[in-house]
């Protein structure tokens, strides 16, 4: 496995990694138009995170795309873990937290002290990997869309030096 920078002839395979993701955790969302408009930013990764100086990386396993993450910057200091995507049948090999370290090693390079990220609370992998990588609840947020409700838990990371 390999991390590296998203190249724009990537962005067939994102999207169809994406569309797999939302099959199989909102089906009740598949046939729902806005969709689209919700996950806008995934099917425009260059005008969304790499054009405002964010940016996106992809994982490889045998030369296919098996995972994605991006980095959209709120400011100098503070920055947004966005999309993190694997593979279903990559999952549990570590791919997350690997796309997550690249992300705060980029960041800590480049002065951002500051990472945030949200998870819907259904996800418990993705929520023992941040807070055992440090990351802390600062709130949550229930919305209920269709008569089904959904809650969002919001984390924050300081990096020190």
């Amino acid at each position: 496995m390999r991390i590296r920078d998203f190249k724009s002839t990537d962005q067939a395979e994102i999207n169809r990694l994406q569309q797999a993701f939302m099959l199989e955790f909102f089906p009740e969302f598949a046939n729902d138009p806005g969709q689209f408009e919700w996950n806008a930013d995934i099917y425009a990764i260059d005008e969304y995170y790499i054009k405002p100086g964010g940016k996106f990386w992809v994982t490889e396993t045998s030369d296919r795309i098996t995972g994605f993450g991006g980095l959209h910057q709120l400011d100098s200091s503070t920055a947004e873990i966005k999309r993190v995507r694997i593979d279903a049948l990559h999952r549990g090999k570590g791919l997350g937290k690997s796309i997550v370290k690249q992300i705060e090693n980029f960041c800590a390079c480049n002065a951002i002290s500051k990472i945030l990220v949200d998870t819907d609370n259904r996800f418990d992998v993705a929520k023992a990997m941040y807070t055992a990588m440090g990351y802390q609840i600062y709130r949550s947020e229930t919305e209920t869309k269709n008569g089904l409700v959904y809650t969002d838990n919001f984390y924050v990371k300081t990096l020190t030096e």
